[in-house]
């Protein structure tokens, strides 16, 4: 029986909750993560007891000094830090199930340190673009392809961001 795993899973950061849920059921059929890529998307595991675990990720691109100690403290084990900011936090339960986010309002702060990043390198983006629109097509077809692709999946995150953090403002107004 083969004792290591390893699991390629795309997700989106304003909404982790399928790969955080992806990640419990592993641990729940005794499969251990142990090694997380850089950028999130390649997670390793080894066999071993089944758990009942909460794993639950944050985004902060600038901590501060007690951020570290604030989760572990609360009994949170860090199991990766990547992706310029990136935190996927683990913790081990019996009963009630663990939150990082207990309000509404945190995913919504999460959610906006994410847009400030994506923001400002989506207008990079349209720039090169037109840059190399003023290039010459010709030229650079397969490029400007690449690029249409681009923005084309930042037009669609920073939509996704900006639907759920409405969801989550109506939310909290009912």
């Amino acid at each position: 029986m083969n004792r290591m795993k390893t699991v390629w899973y795309w997700w989106w950061g304003w909404n982790p909750v399928h790969m955080e849920n992806m990640l419990e059921r592993m641990e729940a059929s005794g499969w251990k993560l142990f090694q997380v890529d850089f950028f999130g998307l390649r997670f390793r595991f080894r066999k071993g007891q089944e758990e009942t675990v909460r794993y639950s990720v944050d985004y902060q691109p600038e901590i501060e000094e007690d951020y570290l100690s604030i989760f572990e403290e609360d009994g949170w084990q860090m199991k990766w830090s990547g992706g310029g900011g990136w935190y996927l936090w683990r913790k081990a339960y019996t009963t009630q199930r663990p939150e990082i986010f207990t309000e509404n309002s945190s995913l919504i702060e999460r959610n906006n340190r994410l847009l400030k990043l994506l923001t400002p390198l989506f207008y990079m983006l349209i720039i090169f673009f037109v840059i190399l629109l003023i290039a010459g097509y010709e030229k650079f077809q397969w490029l400007i392809w690449f690029y249409v692709t681009i923005i084309g999946l930042y037009i669609y995150m920073l939509y996704q961001l900006r639907k759920y953090n409405q969801k989550l403002k109506n939310e909290i107004r009912e």
